[in-house]
C-alpha cells in the first residue's frame, strides 16, 4: 500500500504549511481598510485553504499504516510545544494548562485531533477499497461527496456545521485519496490539470469576492474545506506535484518539521509582534510581501526549535514510547478483560 515518497510531496507539503500560515498572519490584519489589500485576502484563501485537503489527500494516496507508537512520538512532540507555548506566553489558568498536557483530546489544534482520530480508523477504512469494486467505491465517494461538499457548498448549509474542520470531512478526503491512488496513478497531462486547478481558483475568487463586496465584510463561503471547488483544486495540485520528480534532503528533512510548525505558529507568532507588526501596514500595496517574509520567519524559528528538542529531549524518545506503550497496552487488557467478564455475567 504504501509508496516511496520522493521530494516532491514533500515540498507539496512545506507549501500547504506555509499558504497555512499566510491565512492566519492575514486573518490577523483588517485588511478592510484597502480595497486591494481586501482581494489580496480573498485571493490567499482561494488559494492557500487547499493545504489542509492536500495534507489529507496525501495520507490517503499513500495510505496510512496505523502505527501507534509513532503515534505517541507525535503526541509528544505536541505536548512539549504546547506546554512550552502556553507556559512562554505567561498563560498560566489551570485550565489551559491541563488542556495543553492533553492537546488531541482536548481538541487544542482540530487538525491534529481528528488526524489522529483517523490514524486510528484507517485500518477499517483501508479495508473499504479493497472490499469495494472500483464501481461502487466510486457511488460511495459520489454519496460523500454530494452530502458533506456539493451540497454545503451550493445549498449555503451543510449537515456537519463545522466548515468541513472535522473527522467527516478527513474521512472523506482520505477515502479519496485511496481512490486516485488506486485508480489514477497513470500520468495526466499538465496543461489540463493546470487549467482545472486555475478555473477552480478563478470561480472561488470571483464568487468570493462578489459576496465581500456586495456585503461589506470578508466571505468565505466558497474557499471552505467542504467546498466541491476546494477539493477539486486539491486534487488537481495533488496530481500535478505527481508529476514532479526530485530528490532533496534538506527539503525532506524541512518537510519533517510540518507539524511542529503548525502548533508553534501562535507562540511564535506572539513573540514577533513584539518587534514586528503588519496590522499598521493594512492599507499599504506591499502588505502581502512583508506577510511572506513573516510567515518564511515563522517556518525557519519553528524548524530550528523542533530540531533542538530532537537533539535535547527528542533523544529521550523511545524510552517514553516505550514506557507509554506498555501502560496503555496493559490498561487495555484490563479493560477488556473487566469487559468480557460483565458481559459474562450479565449475558449468562
Amino acid at each position: 500500500m504504501s509508496k516511496e515518497r520522493s521530494s516532491n510531496f514533500e515540498l507539496l507539503r512545506l507549501l500547504c504549511i506555509f499558504g497555512i500560515l499566510m491565512m492566519h498572519t492575514f486573518g490577523g490584519i483588517d485588511t478592510s481598510v484597502s480595497l486591494l489589500n481586501t482581494e489580496i485576502h480573498v485571493l490567499v484563501n482561494s488559494i492557500f485553504n487547499m493545504g489542509v485537503t492536500c495534507f489529507i489527500l496525501i495520507s490517503g494516496y499513500f495510505g496510512i499504516r496505523f502505527d501507534f507508537k509513532k503515534l505517541i512520538r507525535l503526541d509528544l512532540m505536541i505536548i512539549f510545544f504546547t506546554v512550552f507555548g502556553t507556559i512562554a506566553v505567561g498563560n498560566f489558568g489551570i485550565k489551559s494548562l491541563i488542556k495543553s498536557c492533553i492537546p488531541v483530546i482536548s481538541r487544542y489544534y482540530w487538525f491534529i485531533s481528528c488526524y489522529f482520530f483517523l490514524c486510528f480508523l484507517t485500518p477499517f477504512l483501508n479495508q473499504i477499497p479493497e472490499k469495494l469494486s472500483k464501481e461502487n467505491f466510486r457511488k460511495l465517494l459520489a454519496i460523500l461527496l454530494l452530502l458533506f461538499s456539493v451540497i454545503p457548498t451550493f445549498g449555503f448549509f451543510e449537515i456537519m456545521q463545522d466548515g468541513g474542520k472535522g473527522l467527516v470531512h478527513m474521512v472523506m478526503i482520505y477515502l479519496l485519496g485511496r481512490y486516485l491512488s488506486l485508480y489514477h496513478n497513470r500520468s495526466h497531462n499538465v496543461h489540463r490539470l493546470l487549467s482545472g486547478l486555475l478555473l477552480s481558483i478563478g470561480f472561488i475568487f470571483l464568487a468570493d469576492s462578489s459576496l465581500t463586496f456586495l456585503r461589506g465584510k470578508l466571505y468565505t463561503t466558497f474557499c471552505r474545506d467542504c467546498s466541491i471547488f476546494i477539493i477539486f483544486g486539491s486534487v488537481m495540485v495533488l496530481l500535478l506535484f505527481r508529476e514532479i520528480h526530485f530528490h532533496s534532503r534538506f527539503i525532506n528533512r524541512a518537510a519533517g518539521n510540518v507539524l511542529a510548525i503548525y502548533v508553534l505558529d501562535g507562540t511564535v507568532q506572539t513573540f514577533l509582534l513584539k518587534w514586528i507588526d503588519l496590522k499598521p501596514y493594512a492599507g499599504s500595496w506591499f502588505l502581502v510581501f512583508p506577510a511572506i517574509g513573516y510567515v518564511l520567519a515563522i517556518m525557519v524559528i519553528a524548524c530550528l526549535l523542533n530540531e533542538v528538542r530532537k537533539a535535547t529531549i527528542g533523544r529521550l524518545e523511545p524510552w517514553i514510547v516505550d514506557v507509554v506503550n506498555r501502560m496503555v497496552m496493559w490498561g487495555a487488557n484490563v479493560v477488556r478483560t473487566v469487559a468480557e467478564k460483565l458481559m459474562a455475567y450479565f449475558l449468562a
